[in-house]
């Protein structure tokens, strides 16, 4: 038990340091995709909106949502292998996500009304959430995050898992190696490449319905965007998406691997 709490606890230091720094650099990124994937915008644009949020974003929703999912998945993960049960990495990390999901939804929901220009700042946001929908407004759509995060989770890390297997085996390494900064960065790219195209439909879905309050259908809003804008608009900013997962992951992986290895050391 001691040795999954500490494996637990370091690496959800490591998740939450490599989420500040990848989420830092990719903010404006990850910005002009919900605003490529929006239906309407509102207010002028310019390139100071895309930065908007980006403190309360990263401090109450990416470092609490890759702390916990990391002190959950860790020590499954060790368990998992302990049993040769590997396979069902994806489905332990599909599982983790649930908790980590919910933590991060209140950071989602801001992000998403300040980008797309609905508030012009984080306290009217929240005066504005609190006025209208009451404490409940702060989980909005959070049904929509759970049905994206989950097959999200289980791909991500699936593909991450696979490409490093593959790697090790390329290069001859045992599995009790750690991954070197170079092979963590290749994965994560390729995994994040692989994830970014897969969930971007439901990424796009979840665009909507936040910057929507009155889109409360998944189904709903699904059926709307085939309808009168086709296929392709379940892809919009599907690049952009990409970009960001794969450069994300690039940063993420290394930083993850060796704070959790330092602090486990």
């Amino acid at each position: 038990m001691g040795r999954l709490l500490q494996t637990a606890m370091a690496e959800a230091a490591g998740g939450a340091c490599a989420a500040v720094l990848a989420e830092s650099v990719l903010y404006a990124v990850d910005s002009a995709k919900v605003r490529a994937q929006a239906l309407e915008i509102a207010g002028a644009s310019n390139w100071k909106i895309l930065f908007r949020g980006m403190v309360p974003t990263i401090a109450l929703g990416s470092v609490p949502v890759f702390g916990s999912f990391f002190f959950c998945f860790a020590p499954m993960k060790v368990k998992l292998q302990d049993y040769d049960w590997e396979v069902l990495i994806p489905c332990a990390s599909a599982i983790c996500a649930v908790p980590a999901t919910l933590v991060g939804v209140p950071a989602d929901v801001l992000k998403k009304r300040l980008v797309l220009g609905i508030d012009a700042n984080a306290g009217k946001a929240i005066s504005h959430i609190l006025s209208v929908q009451g404490w409940r407004g702060f989980f909005f759509g959070w049904h929509v995050n759970l049905i994206k995060d989950l097959p999200f989770a289980g791909v991500k890390i699936g593909f991450y898992e696979m490409f490093v297997s593959q790697w090790r085996a390329w290069h001859g390494l045992p599995k009790s190696e750690a991954m070197s900064p170079s092979g963590a960065a290749f994965c994560g790219v390729a995994s994040g490449i692989a994830c970014g195209i897969l969930t971007c439909p439901l990424d796009v879905i979840n665009t909507r319905i936040k910057a929507d309050s009155s889109s409360r259908s998944i189904l709903h809003v699904a059926s709307s965007i085939l309808q009168t804008e086709g296929v392709a608009a379940f892809f919009r900013g599907v690049a952009m998406r990409s970009f960001v997962l794969a450069v994300g992951s690039s940063i993420f992986w290394p930083i993850q691997h060796g704070v959790s290895s330092q602090l486990q050391a």
